[in-house]
């Protein structure tokens, strides 16, 4: 099966709770090293490259492809860069902005965390 260069952008929830937005939006077999987020005004940039290995396997149905992607998000509000969080856990991107009425944030890279692993769980 042919790799691909680019994948289609997964789709993205935006909702606002506690005086903030959280954006939300699948990315099976990413990491926080492979999760690129930017905020520059009220746009959010997110590239990624999940891995899974898939070329070993003999599928007999393959729909679920993995590979790199861009996607840009126009936040319905202002927010502020100072605070800003994102969070990759079960393949789920959860990044966290404080509203801010003052104007839209400045440009910033926002870091990608994701929960640590006890030994106890299964990786």
């Amino acid at each position: 099966m042919a790799k691909q260069a680019a994948l289609e952008s997964p789709p993205v929830n935006i909702y606002e709770a506690e005086d903030q937005l959280t954006v939300a939006l699948p990315v099976p077999g990413a990491h926080r090293d492979t999760v690129s987020l930017r905020l520059d005004g009220t746009r959010l940039t997110i590239d990624a490259e999940p891995r899974y290995t898939q070329a070993q396997q003999h599928y007999l149905q393959h729909e679920w492809t993995v590979g790199q992607w861009h996607r840009e998000v126009d936040l319905p509000r202002p927010v502020r860069a100072a605070g800003a969080k994102a969070m990759l856990s079960h393949g789920i991107l959860t990044v966290s902005l404080p509203l801010d009425t003052e104007g839209p944030a400045e440009r910033t890279s926002i870091q990608v965390s994701e929960p640590q692993v006890h030994q106890s769980q299964p990786h």
